[in-house]
C-alpha cells in the first residue's frame, strides 16, 4: 500500500514539474499582437535600408537584385500589416487600449468582415515574420556596400514628397538599360546594339525610356539622342536620323558621333521590311551607337542583339504602398483608422476592375483617385467615392444591361458615376490622344466632371483632360466623353434602404 502511495505521489510530482517547465522554461507561442508589433519593427528596418538604397546610384546588378527582393518582401509585409489593421469591426475602430500601440489595438479584425481581410491568417503572419527574419539576416552586406555608392540626391524628410516626382518601382529596369547603353560592343559585332523593350500598354515603357535618356551618364556618353515613330519608319528606306526635328538631345562638345536611337512601335509589325531597314541602316548609324525598340508584341525580340527587357505591371502590394503614400502623405494612417479602412476598400475596388488598365493604366487611376481622396478628407465623402467605385464595377461588367439613355452596349467606353449626382454617368470613350508638353489641352479635367467643380458642361461629346503626367515625357492624356442620365430613380423603402426603380 505504501509503495502504491509513493508511486502515485511520485507521478504527481513528475507531472507538476513538467507543467512548470512547460510554462516557464519553454517559449510560449507569441500572440497575434506580439507578432504584429514585431512585424512593424522589422518592416521599419527593411524600409530604412530600401529608402537609403533608392537614393544612391547603384550599378552592381547583384546588389540591384537583392534590392528587388527587399522591396518585394517589404511591399508584401506592409500590405499584410495594413490588411490586418484596416479590416476591423466597426465597434472596435475607436477603442483605445492603454499600454498597447494604436496599431495593435486595430489588429483585432473580424475575419467575416471582408474577403480581402480574411485571406491572411495568424499562420500567414508567422510566415511573414520568418521571411523578414531571413531577409534582414542577409541584408547586412548590402548595407555595407551601399557606402561605396554616392547619393543621387538629398533625400527629403518624407519619402512621399518624391513619390510623385520619381519613377516608382523601376530602378532595377532602368539600371539594366543604362548598363546596356554604356557597354561597349565587341569589335566583331555590327555597328550598333539593339535592345527590345516589351510590355503591355500603359505599363510605362515610354516613361522608362525617357528617364534613361535624361540620365546624365547617358547624355554624356552619346553625341545625339534621336526619337523615331512608326510614321518615320514607314516613309523611309533607312534610318535617316540627321533630321533636326528628330534629334531630342545633342552634346555640343562631341568630337566623334555615336547615336542613341529610340524607336516606339505601335500596331502590327511587318518583319520583312524591318529586317531590310535595320540592315540598310548599318551604313548610316556610326559604330558605337545603340538602338532601343519598344512595342507590346514579343515579335520585336528578334530585332535585338541582346536579351529583351520585359516590363510587367507591379504587384498588388507595390501598388498599395504607392497609393497609401499618396493618400496619407506624412500622416500616419493608423491615426485615422476609419479613413485607412475606406482607403484600402477603394484601392481594392480600383485595382480589381481590369477595365481601368485598358484606358489609362493602374498608375494614372491610382494617382487620380488619391488626389480625389486628399481633396475631400472625411469619412462621408470617402464612403461616397467607394459607393461610386462599386457602382462603376456593376455598370462595366460584360453583358450588364446599362440603364443609361442613348448608350449602346459595347466595350468601347467605360462608365464612371458622377460623385456630385449619382443619377448621372460620365461615359469615357476609349479613343485617347496624347498631347506633348507644349501642346494645348482641354481646360476641363475628369476630376471636374466627376466632382462637379466646373460649371457649364458641354452637351454631347467633348474632350477632357484625364491626366497630365508629372514625370517625363510629361504627356497629357486626352479622352472624349459625354454625360448621360440613368433611366433609374433612386428611392428608399420603409427601412431606409436604397433601391432603384425604372423611371
Amino acid at each position: 500500500m505504501d509503495a502504491a502511495i509513493s508511486a502515485a505521489i511520485g507521478e504527481i510530482a513528475t507531472r507538476s514539474l513538467s507543467l512548470l517547465i512547460d510554462k516557464y522554461l519553454k517559449p510560449a507561442t507569441p500572440s497575434k499582437d506580439d507578432m504584429m508589433q514585431r512585424l512593424q519593427w522589422m518592416l521599419l528596418r527593411v524600409r530604412l535600408t530600401v529608402e537609403e538604397a533608392e537614393g544612391r546610384c547603384i550599378t552592381n546588378q547583384a546588389m540591384l537584385q537583392q534590392l528587388r527582393i527587399l522591396r518585394k518582401v517589404m511591399y508584401k509585409g506592409y500590405y499584410m500589416l495594413d490588411t490586418f489593421i484596416c479590416h476591423v469591426p466597426e465597434q472596435e475602430k475607436d477603442t483605445k487600449i492603454h499600454g498597447v500601440s494604436r496599431s495593435l489595438s486595430l489588429s483585432k479584425f473580424s475575419p467575416a468582415k471582408r474577403s480581402a481581410g480574411s485571406k491572411y491568417s495568424t499562420e500567414n503572419l508567422e510566415q511573414m515574420v520568418e521571411s523578414l527574419d531571413i531577409t534582414i539576416a542577409g541584408m547586412s552586406e548590402l548595407v555595407i556596400f551601399l557606402r561605396n555608392y554616392p547619393p543621387m540626391f538629398r533625400q527629403p524628410y518624407n519619402t512621399y514628397l518624391i513619390m510623385e516626382k520619381c519613377m516608382f518601382g523601376r530602378q532595377i529596369e532602368m539600371e539594366r538599360v543604362v548598363n546596356f547603353l554604356l557597354h561597349e560592343e565587341p569589335p566583331s559585332h555590327c555597328n550598333f546594339g539593339v535592345l527590345p523593350i516589351v510590355g503591355p500598354g500603359k505599363v510605362g515603357k515610354t516613361t522608362l525610356v525617357e528617364h534613361v535618356c535624361r540620365d546624365e551618364r547617358v547624355r554624356n556618353h552619346f553625341s545625339h539622342v534621336i526619337f523615331l515613330s512608326d510614321d518615320d519608319l514607314r516613309q523611309e528606306q533607312q534610318l535617316k536620323i540627321r533630321d533636326g526635328s528628330r534629334i531630342k538631345h545633342k552634346r555640343g562638345d562631341s568630337d566623334e558621333e555615336n547615336f542613341l536611337v529610340i524607336i516606339e512601335l505601335v500596331g502590327d509589325i511587318n518583319m520583312g521590311p524591318w529586317r531590310k531597314l535595320l540592315s540598310a541602316s548599318q551604313s548610316t548609324i556610326p559604330r558605337g551607337s545603340k538602338v532601343i525598340v519598344t512595342h507590346q508584341s514579343e515579335n520585336i525580340i528578334n530585332f535585338g542583339t541582346t536579351q529583351a527587357l520585359y516590363l510587367n505591371f507591379l504587384s498588388r502590394e507595390a501598388y498599395w504602398y504607392f497609393f497609401k503614400a499618396l493618400v496619407f502623405g506624412s500622416a500616419d494612417p493608423e491615426e485615422q483608422p476609419r479613413l485607412a479602412s475606406i482607403a484600402m476598400a477603394i484601392f481594392d475596388e480600383c485595382l480589381d476592375q481590369d477595365v481601368y488598365k485598358a484606358f489609362a493604366g493602374p498608375f494614372i487611376f491610382l494617382h487620380k483617385t488619391a488626389r480625389g481622396l486628399k481633396s475631400s478628407g472625411n469619412v462621408q465623402n470617402w464612403n461616397r467615392i467607394l459607393a461610386c467605385f462599386k457602382d462603376n464595377m456593376r455598370q462595366n461588367e460584360p453583358g450588364f444591361s446599362k440603364s443609361l439613355s442613348h448608350c449602346r452596349g459595347n466595350n468601347d467606353h467605360i462608365f464612371l458615376q458622377r460623385i456630385v449626382d449619382s443619377t448621372q454617368y460620365c461615359v469615357v470613350h476609349n479613343h485617347d490622344r496624347i498631347a506633348l508638353v507644349n501642346e494645348e489641352a482641354p481646360k476641363i479635367t475628369l476630376h471636374d466632371i466627376l466632382d462637379g467643380t466646373v460649371n457649364g458642361i458641354p452637351h454631347g461629346k467633348f474632350d477632357i483632360l484625364v491626366w497630365e503626367s508629372h514625370l517625363p515625357p510629361y504627356h497629357k492624356y486626352i479622352y472624349s466623353c459625354q454625360i448621360l442620365k440613368s433611366d433609374f430613380k433612386v428611392t428608399r423603402n420603409n427601412q431606409g434602404q436604397k433601391r432603384k426603380i425604372s423611371s
